[in-house]
């Protein structure tokens, strides 16, 4: 009781002008239980519903089982120590994203089975979602545990709902809590601005934190270890991956549309991954593939300049490769700065390496300080 107390009183604030007051509302006053057994999908619908812009909605400690939450602007949504939000496991209680414009310059992979299509109504279910919002906050701790669920239907026949997907949206913070066992990607970003995903406790799954489109972006001090990429997405502008650890069954940093100003600083990024690579299954591959893979265009038509990107301060350990590149027809790429990289216990390769042997190359690599180790 007293910990609640304490976050309550944290939380309540006095806004810059007159006497507005932030109030904190608990979800349980709207019928929410935490008892591991009761289905809450109406009642946190119906919690948002009520809560005031520039209040904040408290979930206390507990088991909550549910499905789609929707998000709202100005809210900042707490999940207390020890709360947690488990997975609804009927797959008809998720809700979808819906583009309000053409976002289909985001899609990969169309006619495959690994198609990630945003008019996809099987593709965009997410657990947590928030579409055209603006100054919300996750935070508090707890938990979300996206439970593995398997969809038939889903992408490779297997994939159920991300866990948290944001879209369309600006001035977001996602903070200070932990995802396990999500059930496609933790967490998936379309058209992101202003926006901060720190302090995330990330495990198993398929990506960690994957955004596609956005500008002004921060990844910080996240724990990332995955059954697929870390980090990944693409049309970044001006993108920050900082103080992360990241471990992966597949890689580590993967770009895979154009971007601008990217910058990755002091990160370890490490294999064997901990957790198997989720699409290989009865394989249980482990190994971690490289490090950081910068890829326009290999995902499918993804066309557009990349330039300025910067690595700097990062270590890497037991990959085959710590750094890959390479680029579709329609990219061109200029400007990488590598100002200190040490990777060790690398296995194949110890140079930036043209994966997929491409014609066209990287104009301006900058290697200011670079190691490499090979050695098991």
């Amino acid at each position: 009781m007293r910990r609640i107390a304490i976050v309550l009183s944290l939380l309540m604030s006095v806004a810059c002008f007159g006497k507005t007051v932030s109030h904190t509302t608990l979800a349980t006053h709207y019928g929410a239980k935490g008892d591991g057994k009761t289905i809450n999908t109406q009642a946190f619908r119906k919690a948002i519903e009520k809560t005031p812009e520039g209040d904040t909605l408290l979930i206390p400690a507990g088991r909550y089982i549910t499905g789609t939450i929707h998000l709202k602007s100005h809210i900042t949504l707490v999940l207390q120590e020890g709360a947690e939000l488990i997975a609804n496991t009927d797959l008809d209680d998720y809700d979808c994203y819906h583009p309000t414009k053409d976002m289909t310059r985001y899609d990969t992979g169309a006619g495959t089975r690994n198609a990630n299509l945003t008019g996809d109504e099987r593709w965009t279910k997410a657990l947590i979602l928030g579409q055209n919002i603006e100054g919300t906050t996750i935070t508090g701790g707890g938990t979300i545990d996206g439970g593995h669920l398997e969809d038939p239907l889903g992408e490779e026949s297997m994939r159920g709902p991300h866990t948290i997907l944001i879209a369309e949206s600006k001035n977001i913070r996602v903070e200070n809590i932990k995802i396990r066992r999500a059930s496609n990607y933790a967490v998936l970003g379309y058209e992101l601005v202003n926006s901060v995903f720190d302090s995330l406790d990330i495990e198993e799954g398929w990506d960690g934190v994957h955004i596609r489109g956005g500008e002004n972006l921060v990844i910080s001090n996240c724990d990332i270890k995955t059954g697929d990429d870390a980090v990944a997405g693409g049309y970044w502008k001006n993108m920050t991956i900082t103080g992360c650890r990241l471990n992966s069954s597949c890689n580590g940093i993967r770009m895979i549309e154009p971007s601008t100003n990217l910058t990755i600083s002091d990160c370890h990024i490490y294999g064997p991954g901990k957790f198997a690579h989720r699409t290989s299954r009865e394989e249980h591959r482990t190994g971690t593939i490289y490090g950081i893979v910068l890829e326009p265009g290999a995902w499918g038509d993804a066309p557009g300049h990349t330039e300025n990107v910067v690595i700097r301060n990062v270590t890497i350990d037991r990959l085959l490769s710590p750094l890959v590149y390479s680029m579709g027809e329609d990219n061109t790429c200029s400007g990488l700065t590598i100002d200190g990289l040490r990777a060790t216990h690398i296995t194949y390769n110890t140079t930036p390496l043209n994966r997929q042997n491409c014609v066209k190359m990287w104009d301006n690599i900058d290697i200011r300080g670079m190691k490499v180790l090979m050695g098991e």
